[in-house]
């Protein structure tokens, strides 16, 4: 089943919390271990960029947290793929994530080891709330370069993880300015999907690159908790979740009509 051309190089620039891992595994199966890059985090991008950046011409696949960052560095346009998740349910996700993985010092937040904390604690805590604040437009819109030291609120350096930097850094963009980029460089890339049509949306991948997939596309590391859930949560803290996801908000819509159109364009739909 191995489609790659040593020339293309293909991207799946994964926004965490989008059904990714799901959509990954049917990526991967499409190439050769040897041809994808075998790392997924920007510190380790950034780590080879330190070293030797002509290392990336020799993966046929990239998959991963690399942001946008990652499209600059390659030696030509990669053919680009991503999903996109209406964001309440996504900062919903990213609490799970977070309270399943608190047992792990590396989340670096102690009072998220506190099994009884809630998801307003975690939107009231800024280190946190920047997990979410239009956490997917920043992801396309903002580049970062690897060469540079970062820094955390506390002027620690810190190690350069993609949720690290949209965290403890800012842009000289006017909301505006973040979410146009943000929307010309999703209608740039060959695939967009939408995290709930998910079953459609690996129809239209498998369709636009010509892949095949022996898998049933399970959703891989799903997070299911019943009791936080969009109708468990108050009024107030949906609101609160709307008022610093609104440029996501605004993303999610226009990727929305994207995949639509592309969707209808392929199957022959009116």
């Amino acid at each position: 089943m191995h489609n790659e051309a040593k020339k293309t190089q293909t991207y799946f620039l994964h926004i965490p919390k989008t059904a990714g891992t799901s959509l990954r595994s049917v990526i991967e199966e499409q190439f050769s271990k040897d041809h994808i890059a075998p790392f997924s985090y920007m510190h380790e991008l950034a780590d080879i960029v330190k070293r030797d950046k002509n290392e990336l011409a020799n993966y046929s696949l990239f998959a991963g947290h690399l942001g946008h960052t990652l499209i600059a560095l390659l030696p030509q346009v990669p053919r680009v793929i991503t999903m996109i998740r209406e964001p309440v349910s996504r900062t919903i996700s990213r609490f799970k994530n977070l309270m399943r993985n608190r047992v792990r010092k590396s989340v670096g937040h102690e009072r998220f080891l506190d099994p009884n904390v809630t998801i307003e604690d975690f939107l009231s805590f800024p280190p946190t709330r920047r997990l979410i604040t239009n956490f997917q437009v920043r992801n396309l819109a903002i580049d970062f370069d690897l060469t540079q030291t970062y820094y955390d609120d506390d002027g620690k350096e810190i190690l350069p993880k993609q949720a690290k930097l949209l965290s403890y850094t800012t842009t000289n963009m006017s909301d505006d300015e973040l979410l146009e980029k943000a929307k010309q460089r999703l209608a740039s890339f060959e695939f967009v999907g939408i995290t709930d049509r998910f079953a459609e949306s690996m129809e239209l991948l498998l369709a636009t690159f010509g892949w095949t997939t022996t898998m049933d596309v399970p959703h891989l590391n799903a997070l299911r908790d019943p009791a936080l859930t969009e109708e468990t949560l108050s009024h107030e803290t949906i609101a609160q979740i709307e008022s610093y996801t609104s440029l996501d908000s605004e993303l999610y819509r226009f990727a929305t009509a994207l995949f639509e159109q592309r969707y209808a364009a392929t199957f022959h739909q009116q």
